[in-house]
Parts: structure tokens; C-alpha cells; sequence
């Protein structure tokens, strides 16, 4: 039993009103997960029945978390009841049971990024572009498409997204081909999941309707990051019953660049009239020194939710400000106060160093190196897109579905066995003239036109995946032993051990290889635990959506001091925490500085969130000469830092030397031209006769 006297008026308020819209203006470190986790058990302990229940984030790690916290207040086997995941989760999930209704067939692959990309550079060798245009600007392009629920029909009468930076019958040619590769490969990509559903609900009302009654109750938290066709998505489930709940803060929407709206809050109480309003101010996380700061930034956004946090913490740190030379001066010093920090008693774990761009990490690393400090790095390549990571999978997904044809040509000739690109044109010629799969062709090629001397080895690649495929897959043990035989009876991790010539690439690829036996084990245990069997289809999807596990043990974490993007941090908080580059070009970026007033609003509501990751300590630094490409250029102070209140106990610890002495010039010169312009005034006027 969970006691909801514990929480404050406002979540109180929030958890108690589960019946009709309502919108939860949560800010940073107010305890939404809090107000979420209870509203969704006070709703079960009312007599909701929790398969009634859907709730929808951005993240597994924060789906996960919910589950895990409602399993705390009602018991961990009724919190598997309600539906807990992310977006794409849970319309992948709808597809798989209605798939047909929106024109899909009945086994269909869910497709990575990079695989995304290889289908958007075929679109292009089909007509004849390669090398005439970025793939990845155009997969963006075709992904933001998708995100505002536009086709290549609609780019042909002139609907185009948002933002546009390519030709619109240059992306509509792309798009209609990246779709008819999709189709022939019986595949959707990540951004399917949400428009396919989109289209299937306006299209089939039965279905709509049936949807509506299976999910009364709807929750979306981080809702300021949904794009339109998620948003859709809402509209379409949720106009039924009218009951749902968001927990958002426009305050922290940083993801416009992936098609998430900062104003999805006013078209939601558009869309559903009398939405109930309750605002979280009080925050438990940051110092109010921190939080005054925050209060007083953001205040320069002019189109927000109002809102002022406040704590009951009582530190009162000054934010330290220091402006340094260049970035190598500027890391030294930030490894400096790590180090203090850690001779007070702070755990490395207790700190985080946050910037822009991930090419500012470079010189931090290499101090904190010099220094002695361990450090972890978030982002850059996923786990999951390292070259031998995904010949595993597409092994795995082959067994699963013979008819992934991206997963075949990926691995058909990996390891090399002399089934060449002429080759498999020929079986995939085949394969269209008898509209089968190119898998059964190969299984079946006696009377084939297939080249003589290739015969063997197809046999061979055959024989392999038919014993593949005949190993069981209902435990978790049944995955781990098939991950171990895919290893040794393809040849991945001998030629992975005879493939690289660095020899610690080589080493990172072996141990990659050999870790993904026990996290298949892991993830179909998981699966096994929450939903009493293995489902290999849920399986793969999983491993498509999922983020990469790690096996890391608190104690290793708590070595290490974390460096990340702004982006990156997003949902987390730290003691102590440094915003390195704070100046004009880097925060705010230069790009958002040419885009105008509303990518500046963005810059700033970055900053926000950077700003409220502290929760005691806060040290923003910034140099007055940064490399950019292949140049130096010379810098000035972030505008965000002239916008910290003065009373807020900003101190101003180190100025660049460099910095002050161009302000100098730059005042000199400034009062030169006063006096040259007074002296004109005069003359003009006569006033020296």
C-alpha cells in the first residue's frame, strides 16, 4: 500500500484527478516520475482495470523505470498490467496485432538506422545520384516527413515539413523509392511505427474504436518532445474517453531539430477542451541559488507556460563563472575543480561535465587524463551500429524470419565464401520472377540458373541456417546457446580475430562479439520473466528499439566522472556539475545565432536544462579562442551568462586575459569614435566658429 499523503498539494492534486484531460506543468526536479508512478497506482487501487492503462515515454531506461517504481507501490506482477513503454513500442505493438489494416504483411522487419541509410543510398544509385547529395540529410528529411505524416504524394502537390532544406521533387523521387525499398523488403523503419498507425486509425474506425475502448486511461510523460504524428496518435486513442493525463514542461522542449513542437501544450487544450491545469514548482533537486538563475534565464522566452520553481534546500554555493584563453586552458581548470571537488569528499560519480557539441570533449579528456581522473563518455557510435554487432543480428534475425532480405545480403557473404555481388543479383532476379524469397530460391536452386562454381558454397550457407533455424528458442538459455552457436558456426568470431590489424580494435571486437550470447540471454530472460514465454518477434523488435545494456557494476561507475552533451542529459542530475563553451557560437550555437529568434529560444531553454541538472554546485566556464574547423576564431562571452540575475551569487572567479584585453581595445576604439562623431556633430552645427 503506498500513502499519497506523502506527496505535496500540487502532485496530490495531479495523482487524485485521473477522469478527464488534464495537463501537468511539471518543471525541472519537481518529481513528476513521482506523480506519474502514483497516479497510474491510485488509478488500479480505484478499481481501473490496469489493462485499460497506457502510458507512453521517450526512453526504455524511463519506461522501465515507471514499471519498476509502480512495482514498488502495488507489487511488481500487477505493475506488469498496465502498458508501460516507449511511442514506438507501443504502435509497433498495435502493428504487430493490426498490420494488415495498415498494408503490411504478416512478418515484417523493423529496420535500423544504418539500414535505413544503405535503403536511402540505393534510392539514389537508382536514379543515377550517388555522390550528388548527403544521404543522411536526406534520410533526416524523409524521417521529419514522416513526423509531420506527409507521403511522397503529398511533397508532389506542394505539402512540404516544417523545415526543409532539400528540393521538394528531389526528396519526393528519394522518398517514393526509399518506401518501394522498404516494401520490397517487407520492412518499416522507427518512423512507421507512428505514421502507419496514424493512417490505419483514420482509415479504419472499427479498429479506431476497438483501440479506444482497450485503452481508456492514457499518460504521456515528457510530453513537450511528441511531434505531430505522435500527437496524432493521441488525438485519435484518447478523444474516445477523454481521459488523458501529460506531464510536460515547455520550459525544457530541446528536440525541435527531430520534430518535437515546444507549443504541443497550447494544441493540446485546443484539442481537449476543459483540460485541468496543475503546475509542479517545487523542486527538490537544486539549490535555489541554481534555481534563481534558472528562473531569471528562461524569463527571456517570451512564449512559455509560466512558472518559478523554488526549494527548501538550504545551499547557497555560488555559481562559479571563469573565462579562460582557449579550450586547453579551459579544460585544465575544469580538471582543476575536479579534482578540489574530489579532495572535499565528492565522488567522481558526482560530477559531470556538459557541453554543445561532442568535438568540445577532445581537450577536456586529455586533461582530466593528465590529471588522473577517470572519466566515462555518453554518446557517439550506438552499440548496436558497430559493424560486427549487426552481422550478429542479422544472423539472429535470419533464423528468426528467412524472409529479411536486408539481414540475407548483409550476411550472405560475411564471412566471405565466394557468393559474389553478380551472384546474388542473379538469386535475387529469381526470387522476383518466382515471387518467393531469395532464401528459398538459394534452398531450392537444383534447377536455377545459379553460376556452377557458387553452388557449394550456397549449399553450405544453406545447411548453416537450416541448423540455425533448427535450434529451439523458448527459454532464455535456448537464445544464449543459439548467440554461442551463431558465433562459432558462421565464422564471425574467427574472422573477427583474423580481420582486424589494430590490435586493440580487434580485442574490443572479439569481447563485443562474445558479450551478445549473454545479453540475448538477458533481454529474452526479461521477456520471459514479464510476459511468462520467449517471443521471438517481440524478441527482435526489442533488440531494433532497446538501448544497449550495461553491465557496468555501480561500484565501476562510481570511478568515473561523466562527460556528455546537454542532450544527453536530459532526466539526469549530478552535485556537481560544469557547463563548458559558453559563448556566443557555441551556446548558443551559431547556427541557432543565423536561424533567428526562435532557435535562440531554444538555445536558452538548453541552457535551462543544463542549468537545473546541479544540484548544489554549478561552474560555467568559456574561452575567448576556439577551433572551428580549420581555424581559430575568437569568441565572446555566452549572452546566457549576461543574463544570470545579479543576485543570484554568480562569481566571477577567472576572466580571460585575452578576452579582457579585446574588450579594452574594442571600449577604446568605441569612445575614439564617440569623440570623432561629437567633433563632426560640432562642425556641422558651427559650433567652432
Amino acid at each position: 500500500m503506498f500513502d499519497i499523503e506523502t506527496l505535496n498539494p500540487e502532485q496530490k492534486e495531479a495523482v487524485c484527478n485521473f477522469r478527464g484531460p488534464m495537463m501537468i506543468l511539471a518543471g525541472a526536479g519537481t518529481g513528476k516520475t513521482r506523480v506519474v508512478t502514483f497516479r497510474i497506482a491510485h488509478m488500479m487501487e480505484r478499481g481501473v482495470l490496469p489493462r485499460h492503462i497506457a502510458a507512453m515515454t521517450f526512453t526504455n531506461k524511463a519506461a522501465k523505470e515507471m514499471k519498476d517504481r509502480i512495482g514498488g507501490l502495488v507489487g511488481h506482477k500487477r505493475a506488469q498490467a498496465p502498458h508501460i513503454s516507449t511511442f514506438h513500442s507501443f504502435c509497433l505493438k498495435l502493428l504487430r496485432s493490426y498490420g494488415k489494416y495498415a498494408g503490411l504483411p504478416s512478418k515484417f522487419s523493423l529496420v535500423g538506422t544504418s539500414d535505413q541509410l544503405d535503403l536511402v543510398r540505393r534510392a539514389l544509385e537508382e536514379k543515377s545520384w550517388t555522390g550528388l547529395y548527403r544521404v543522411d540529410q536526406l534520410h533526416a528529411q524523409i524521417g521529419q516527413c514522416k513526423n509531420e505524416l506527409i507521403s511522397p504524394e503529398d511533397l508532389t502537390k506542394g505539402i512540404l515539413p516544417k523545415q526543409t532544406e532539400c528540393d521538394p521533387e528531389l526528396l519526393a523521387a528519394v522518398y517514393a523509392l526509399y518506401e518501394r525499398q522498404l516494401e520490397l523488403n517487407r520492412a518499416i523503419d522507427f518512423d512507421d511505427c507512428i505514421f502507419k498507425v496514424v493512417k490505419m486509425l483514420r482509415t479504419h474506425e472499427k479498429i479506431k474504436v476497438k483501440l479506444q475502448a482497450a485503452y481508456q486511461y492514457m499518460l504521456v510523460d515528457e510530453f513537450q518532445d511528441t511531434n505531430a504524428a505522435q500527437f496524432s496518435v493521441l488525438e485519435e486513442l484518447a478523444l474516445g474517453s477523454g481521459n488523458i493525463c501529460v506531464v510536460g514542461d515547455d520550459d525544457q522542449s530541446i528536440y525541435s531539430w527531430r520534430g518535437a513542437m515546444f507549443e504541443t501544450l497550447e494544441r493540446f487544450e485546443r484539442t481537449f477542451s476543459g483540460t485541468k491545469v496543475v503546475k509542479l514548482e517545487q523542486n527538490y533537486r537544486c539549490s535555489n541559488v541554481i534555481l534563481g538563475a534558472a528562473n531569471h534565464v528562461i524569463k527571456n522566452n517570451l512564449r512559455r507556460k509560466e512558472k518559478t520553481l523554488w526549494s527548501q534546500s538550504d545551499i547557497n554555493k555560488p555559481i562559479v563563472i571563469a573565462g579562460l584563453d582557449d579550450p586547453t586552458e579551459e579544460a585544465r581548470w575544469i580538471s582543476e575543480k575536479c579534482l578540489s571537488l574530489i579532495g572535499r569528499g565528492f565522488k567522481p560519480c558526482d560530477i559531470s561535465i556538459l557541453y554543445r557539441a561532442n568535438a568540445q570533449a577532445k581537450a577536456i579528456e586529455l586533461a582530466l587524463r593528465e590529471c588522473n581522473l577517470f572519466y566515462k563518455t555518453f554518446g557517439g557510435q550506438s552499440f548496436f551500429e558497430k559493424k560486427e554487432v549487426k552481422d550478429f543480428l542479422a544472423y539472429l534475425r535470419l533464423v528468426i524470419n528467412p524472409d529479411d532480405h536486408l539481414s540475407l545480403w548483409r550476411i550472405i557473404n560475411t564471412p566471405p565464401r565466394g557468393i559474389g555481388l553478380k551472384t546474388q543479383e542473379q538469386i535475387e532476379n529469381l526470387a522476383k520472377s518466382k515471387n518467393c524469397s531469395p532464401f528459398a530460391i538459394m534452398a531450392n536452386f537444383s534447377d536455377s540458373a545459379l553460376p556452377h562454381a557458387s553452388k557449394r558454397s550456397i549449399q553450405g550457407f544453406v545447411s548453416l541456417m537450416e541448423e540455425l533455424c533448427d535450434m529451439p528458442l523458448a527459454t532464455a538459455s535456448d537464445c544464449s546457446a543459439l548467440g554461442n552457436a551463431i558465433l562459432e558456426k558462421s565464422g564471425l568470431l574467427e574472422h573477427c580475430k583474423q580481420g582486424a590489424k589494430n590490435v586493440l580494435s580487434r580485442k574490443h571486437k572479439i569481447n563485443n562479439l562474445k558479450s551478445l550470447p549473454k545479453w540475448l540471454e538477458k533481454t529474452a530472460g526479461d521477456q520471459e520473466q514479464e510476459r511468462g514465454e520467449v517471443d521471438c518477434y517481440k524478441l527482435l523488435d526489442s533488440l531494433t528499439l532497446g538501448d544497449e545494456q550495461k553491465f557496468n557494476s555501480e561500484e565501476e561507475n562510481s570511478m568515473h566522472i561523466s562527460l556528455m552533451t546537454i542532450h544527453a542529459s536530459k532526466g539526469l542530475e549530478f552535485p556537481a556539475v560544469f557547463i563548458a563553451g559558453m559563448e556566443e557560437g557555441s551556446l548558443p550555437h551559431k547556427n541557432s545565432i543565423e536561424d533567428g529568434d526562435m532557435q535562440i529560444a531554444e538555445e536558452r531553454r538548453l541552457f535551462y536544462v543544463a542549468l537545473t541538472r546541479a544540484k548544489a554546485e554549478l561552474f560555467l566556464s568559456y574561452a575567448a579562442v576556439r577551433q572551428s574547423g580549420f581555424k581559430k576564431e575568437e569568441r565572446k562571452k555566452s549572452r546566457f551568462i549576461q543574463e544570470l540575475p545579479s543576485d543570484c551569487g554568480a562569481l566571477e572567479e577567472r576572466s580571460s586575459s585575452r578576452m579582457d584585453q579585446r574588450e579594452r581595445k574594442q571600449e577604446v576604439k568605441k569612445r575614439t569614435l564617440s569623440k570623432l562623431s561629437a567633433i563632426r556633430a560640432s562642425l556641422t552645427d558651427g559650433s567652432w566658429d
